[in-house]
């Protein structure tokens, strides 16, 4: 098959299939999207849309690509009408959006002009939710502490080692018989790049030097001398220079805590309670290095500037370090004294940027099994969430009254708590109806928030597989359609069957 009649088969008979397919699964249920802008290799700026539901047919919720919008223009305005055209396009209702998840940019995030603002005050969706994505509020957090207390010459050492090597083959294979010769002949691994916009990149870059800190020293010892190059003197005197590495320990103890509540949230299908411990408990691990273990005070809502520990613990690895480094007392205190004042700012920043993610986060464990079969649960909890979701009185007083008498009832899949409502809404009493249904509709909406905005970065990236160099004259008709194939095709075996002829690995 040539090029011109695949081109018409994808944009004409397999994305109308798959997109069909994805608005009928929606149905009338409650969705939620997650919005970012981006520019492919052509330079044109696209929307990239995510939807996020509770699917009837695999019983669980779906995320999945539903489209990319060109964009006229950069303002909220045109955002916010460029995605209620293409709702209006694909057949969505906007009454039916829930909430949108986006970063923290002001465009989309504004008090006053930001998308979100202009969808609820402009398009009519009155009771809009927004949640801004967690990863983008970590990683803002730390770029912050480190600007504001750490040495520039921490990230400069970090940043310029990786492109001292990226640039230059012979470079990576002189230093490549260097760490063979000092590990017996183990071969060294690549120095990470430290990238400002993907969330996961700080840690293991920061791990690799510190891993091969003794080898990379040698090396630019050598080439100083080989290459006579200015850069190599001063990331020489970096390597030699003792501080340096008690900072990048220090850092990779705190980071190393941060990393695992962002694996936390890129993950897809996590209990909304598992993500407000995560995030709860490394607010009070970070503070607790340096806050005065006798102190009475609340982290999440006090700043901690008045209670730190006068002789605070910075962690096994720091004191470790600290203890066999040569350094002069003095030097020791003001290195400690930096990572204390980075701490402090980190749990500043923290506090500050993720309040509004607590609440929600604190919503959705509201429907935690736990908390849903306790027999002296809160009523006013469930009363404030469906308000919030835009319910009229009587279906307010429906679910309050399901939720009183939910726990009345015995349930097997009390282990999870998407499958625990997956059997909610399964049930059935004598006359073949639901008495929770209003109550799982709304459990389920609440589930459907998002909590960061990785998928819609996957997508980003799989927009660059497709639409590369080779190929930067495809149009965004074309474009679209590939990727509503491909992401088509993690609907249910059975669908693709019907497509394809044979079930998927």
């Amino acid at each position: 098959m040539h090029r011109t009649k695949c081109t018409e088969m994808i944009n004409g008979v397999l994305a109308p299939y798959f997109l069909k397919k994805l608005v009928a699964d929606v149905g009338d249920q409650r969705f939620s999207l997650l919005l970012d802008e981006s520019t492919d290799v052509s330079v044109s700026k696209y929307l990239g849309v995510v939807i996020r539901y509770f699917s009837n047919t695999k019983q669980t919720i779906v995320s999945t690509f539903l489209g990319l919008v060109q964009l006229e223009g950069g303002d909220a305005r045109s955002i916010a009408q460029a995605l209620v055209a293409f709702l209006e396009k694909c057949c969505l209702k906007k009454e039916k959006l829930l909430g949108i998840g986006t970063d923290n940019a002001s465009v989309m995030t504004g008090n006053k002009n930001g998308v979100h603002k202009v969808l609820k005050e402009e398009c009519g969706i009155k009771d809009l939710v927004l949640i801004r994505c967690v990863c983008h509020s970590l990683q803002l957090a730390v770029t912050h502490a480190s600007n504001d207390t750490l040495p520039r010459s921490v990230e400069y050492l970090v940043r310029e080692t990786y492109n001292w090597f990226s640039v230059s083959s012979k470079r990576r294979d002189a230093y490549k018989a260097i760490y063979e010769t000092i590990n017996c002949g183990e071969q060294p691994l690549h120095i990470t790049k430290v990238c400002a916009t993907r969330w996961l990149s700080i840690e293991p870059a920061i791990t690799r030097i510190l891993d091969q800190w003794e080898a990379l020293q040698l090396h630019f010892a050598v080439t100083k001398s080989s290459e006579q190059c200015y850069m190599a003197e001063v990331l020489h005197s970096m390597y030699s220079d003792p501080q340096n590495i008690l900072y990048l320990t220090f850092l990779k103890s705190v980071l190393g805590e941060v990393q695992l509540a962002i694996k936390a949230f890129e993950g897809e299908q996590v209990d909304p309670l598992k993500l407000l411990d995560s995030l709860v408990s490394l607010i009070k691990s970070v503070s607790s290095r340096v806050l005065n273990p006798h102190a009475n005070i609340d982290v999440l809502k006090e700043p901690i500037d008045g209670y730190i520990s006068p002789s605070p613990y910075l962690g096994y690895l720091f004191e470790s370090k600290a203890a066999e480094l040569l350094l002069a007392p003095e030097e020791k205190n003001q290195v400690r004294k930096r990572c204390v004042a980075f701490t402090i700012s980190l749990t500043h920043e923290l506090r500050l940027r993720l309040p509004d993610n607590i609440e929600a986060l604190q919503y959705m464990s509201i429907f935690n099994v736990e908390k849903t079969l306790n027999h002296s649960k809160s009523l006013g909890e469930i009363e404030k969430i469906a308000k919030l979701l835009g319910y009229s009185p009587a279906d307010i007083d429906k679910i309050v009254q399901q939720w009183r008498s939910i726990q009345l009832r015995k349930w097997n899949g009390t282990k999870n708590t998407l499958g625990f409502w997956v059997e909610v809404w399964k049930f059935r009493d004598a006359a073949d109806n639901n008495p929770f249904h209003e109550l799982t509709m709304a459990a389920v909406s609440v589930l459907s928030l998002p909590h960061s905005n990785a998928e819609v970065e996957r997508l980003f990236s799989q927009m660059s597989v497709v639409k590369s160099k080779l190929r930067n004259w495809m149009s965004l008709q074309t474009l679209n359609s590939i990727l509503y194939v491909r992401y088509g095709l993690k609907l249910p075996a059975n669908t693709a069957e019907r497509i394809i002829g044979a079930s998927l690995p």
